[in-house]
């Protein structure tokens, strides 16, 4: 129970200094996206952010890429291929990777528990909640996602369920 508790206290560790830089830094910066990713074997978490422009403009760099190929293995009649690379109807881009500030925050743990997925998912409602009322968030659109084995953008919350009480 202490290592899921230390990995819990040190991911709010985290979160409050990403909140601090972000006060002092980017003041004006406007929260589109926030994503908060754990790398169990690296043993680091980071905390990362985008706004709106950035978020649009790599979807619509994705979508270019994938519509060449899209219309190239249709056009071939490889249509299960195509499929792989059909364009996205999303305006939200998911890899934190890409993000305006990427990284914006890291924590090096000395240990993250075996159950991190289900620590960071109950971390992360609390962390959506923390951002949205002490940053400066896209009111109408903000969205936490965090990482799972999976996915480094799986489970996530939003403005929309948040004023709604609904959870994704």
């Amino acid at each position: 129970m202490k290592q899921q508790d230390t990995y819990m206290i040190e991911l709010n560790a985290m979160l409050e200094k990403a909140i601090m830089r972000m006060k002092i830094e980017n003041p004006g910066f406007i929260i589109y996206t926030a994503s908060i990713c754990t790398d169990r074997a690296a043993k680091v978490s980071a905390i990362s952010f985008d706004n709106k422009d950035n978020s649009f403009q790599n979807v619509e760099k994705s979508n270019d890429y994938s519509r060449k190929y899209y219309e190239m293995y249709l056009s071939e009649g490889n249509f299960e291929t195509a499929d792989l690379f059909k364009p996205k109807e999303s305006d939200r881009f998911c890899n934190p990777a890409d993000f305006e500030l990427a990284d914006f925050v890291e924590f090096n743990h000395n240990f993250v528990p075996s159950q991190w997925y289900s620590i960071l998912v109950r971390f992360g409602k609390l962390a959506f909640q923390k951002i949205a009322s002490e940053l400066n968030v896209d009111q109408g659109n903000f969205e936490l996602g965090i990482n799972s084995t999976k996915d480094w953008y799986d489970k996530k919350w939003n403005m929309k369920n948040f004023k709604t009480g609904n959870e994704i």
